[in-house]
């Protein structure tokens, strides 16, 4: 018993977690990367104009066959890990393999996690947009995954990839993994179209918004330090668990040929978290 109390005392759950979330407060302090903002919100503005240019061009629906048709050209199994990675349970998952290195991503993460609900959700109700499967008739469009009817406009998915895209490139500064991110991020909006969930202008306005709700999380947790608590990283935690779990019990979003794909994230995601936080902690180790 006496020897289990001191393994606890010594893993980093106990013995190092309120210095790391020190230490990720003040270097999210003294991080300034406005340039990075910057271009965000030109990519988020030049979608947006995207999205207003299509809509005034060719409608609401257009452009959907021009991609749709190409469904084909790919399995249905491609297409439907690419779309689960724009569920929000995956996103969620995704952000346990830095959770411990980046206790502030998290913090920026559930910020725009709240923001992106009343966002994508109060427009959901207020246009009440129908998907392809219902506008369209069948035998018109490639349909993979489940037939979903209404909540259209925007799209979740590309609002969820684009956010956690945006915070990524936000943290992370590697030119070649922010060009990585950024194209991850539209071939996920690009699933959307190709799966028949959503229209083009659903995705371009619905990326938008993450990168935009994003930036303006990263500015709001300027403000604030309880994301840097115990008890607040704590529950971020929890949230991320419940999200891995989720996808460890079956949920699929729809999409059961990702499934596999999916708990093999989920799996990885949840050994990293138990070794990382409940190992004993190492003074060297490196942020």
């Amino acid at each position: 018993m006496q020897n289990l109390l001191s393994q606890i005392k010594t893993c980093f759950i106990v013995a190092e977690l309120p210095a790391q979330l020190h230490r990720s407060k003040e270097l999210f302090s003294e991080r300034d990367d406005s340039l990075a903002l910057k271009r965000l919100t030109q990519i988020a503005l030049a979608m947006l104009g995207g999205a207003l240019l299509l809509w005034l061009v060719a409608g609401y629906h257009g452009a959907f066959h021009l991609f749709n048709q190409f469904t084909p050209c790919f399995p249905a199994t491609f297409w439907q890990i690419v779309t689960f990675m724009g569920d929000t349970t995956f996103v969620l998952t995704l952000a346990l393999l830095v959770a411990r290195r980046k206790p502030e991503l998290l913090w920026v993460l559930f910020i725009a996690a709240i923001y992106g609900t009343l966002a994508t959700h109060g427009l959901k109700t207020l246009f009440g947009a129908e998907r392809p499967p219902v506008a369209l008739l069948s035998g018109e469009y490639n349909l993979v995954g489940k037939a979903l009817r209404n909540g259209s406009f925007p799209s979740g998915h590309s609002f969820t990839a684009f956010a956690f895209v945006a915070v990524a490139y936000y943290f992370f500064n590697h030119r070649h993994l922010r060009l990585g991110l950024l194209l991850s991020g539209g071939l996920i909006g690009l699933s959307r179209v190709m799966v028949a969930a959503h229209w083009p202008v659903d995705v371009l306005v619905g990326g938008a918004l993450g990168i935009l709700m994003t930036v303006a999380a990263i500015k709001t947790a300027r403000l604030s330090n309880i994301g840097f608590s115990r008890p607040m990283h704590l529950f971020i935690l929890f949230l991320l668990l419940v999200a891995a779990l989720m996808i460890m019990s079956g949920h699929n979003g729809g999409y059961p040929q990702a499934q596999l794909f999916a708990k093999v994230i989920a799996f990885a995601a949840l050994l990293v978290f138990v070794c990382e936080y409940f190992l004993p902690a190492r003074h060297s180790r490196p942020r």
